[in-house]
């Protein structure tokens, strides 16, 4: 039944993955492609590379802060090597990585998959907080992309600007007060048949503990200046690109535009951002910004294929590294 449920899961990934794919490539020149991309420097390629491989580091420092009320003292090289492995495995079957990386880090730093999962949770409650104040920036320095997007009269802005702040409140709260959370819950255990009441409430702890790093306020300072500087380096990956195919006109406040477009790409559960990535991020440079289509699709492929190739390489050098058979990873899930 879990393997016919694996295989569902997958088909039904692959079908969304070729349904974006085609949405993003119809009616484009190809022809071109290959040979646009064969033209663009090597050192821009590696620097680039680099550059990504630099910004899941500061991720995996940050979950290092994280994961203290779990494990003290979690080496990052650890934390890193978990990081790539799930991002890897993500790479071949959406959101399986999240539990893939609790498990290969829990198993290093002999800690509860749960508890782990827990910390890789509280990690996306911060993406969506850093999402969502991205978000409000480009609403005050550029709302008409968001306009076109959502469909809102020039006149109805301010709705936006309300739904976007509320949501930010919404999740910084969240993070705060996860133990509020976590007391409702346990206030539903007694719902479920008694068998399975101490399992649950076995779960529940080891989440709480996880998402104790929510209140070390000694860690509020480095944790806020890790994921700035995490969401800094990803709108730089999207900017430096603009020099290289001739789109000098466009700013930081377009590279972070095109940052609210992959985050709403990454919600699209396909391998990676595959076919997602590549429909929203050309859609929003040809509708929006009126970028020409080659140049738009040459800048997906290429910006795709060095995030994609980073994980993939990272991920399979420290599978092999840490000794873990891939089998034994997708077992978790």
């Amino acid at each position: 039944m879990k393997k016919r449920s694996f295989i569902l899961r997958v088909a039904a990934s692959l079908a969304v993955t070729a349904f974006f794919l085609w949405l993003a490539f119809r009616e484009r020149d190809m022809s071109g492609l290959l040979q646009t991309l064969a033209q663009k420097p090597l050192l821009w390629l590696a620097g680039l590379f680099l550059l990504q491989a630099f910004s899941h580091l500061l991720r995996a420092v940050r979950w290092r802060y994280l994961m203290q009320p779990v494990s003290k003292d979690v080496p990052v090289h650890s934390a890193f090597a978990a990081l790539m492995i799930g991002f890897m495995i993500n790479g071949l079957v959406p959101r399986a990585g999240e539990v893939a990386r609790s498990f290969v880090l829990g198993r290093k730093v002999k800690a509860p998959t749960a508890a782990v999962l827990s910390t890789v949770i509280l990690e996306r409650m911060l993406d969506f907080v850093s999402f969502a104040s991205v978000l409000c920036v480009v609403a005050v320095l550029n709302i008409r992309p968001l306009e076109e997007w959502f469909h809102i009269p020039h006149e109805a802005r301010w709705v936006l600007y309300l739904l976007v702040v509320g949501l930010l409140l919404l999740f910084v709260t969240l993070f705060l007060r996860s133990s509020i959370i976590f007391a409702f819950l346990k206030r539903l255990v007694p719902l479920f048949p008694a068998r399975h009441r101490q399992r649950i409430e076995d779960l529940l702890a080891n989440f709480l503990k996880g998402f104790e790093a929510s209140t070390m306020g000694k860690n509020y300072g480095a944790i806020a200046l890790l994921t700035f500087s995490i969401w800094f380096t990803y709108i730089v990956l999207l900017y430096l690109p603009f020099r290289i195919f001739d789109m000098q006109h466009l700013t930081m406040t377009e590279a972070a535009t095109l940052q609210i477009s992959n985050g709403i790409a990454a919600a699209v559960p396909t391998p990676n951002g595959i076919g997602s990535y590549h429909s929203f991020i050309s859609y929003t440079l040809t509708s929006i910004f009126g970028v020409n289509e080659r140049s738009a699709v040459a800048y997906v492929v290429y910006t795709h294929a060095i995030g994609y190739l980073c994980t993939l390489s990272l991920g399979i050098l420290y599978l092999f590294r840490e000794n873990i058979r891939i089998t034994e990873v997708m077992d978790q899930q």
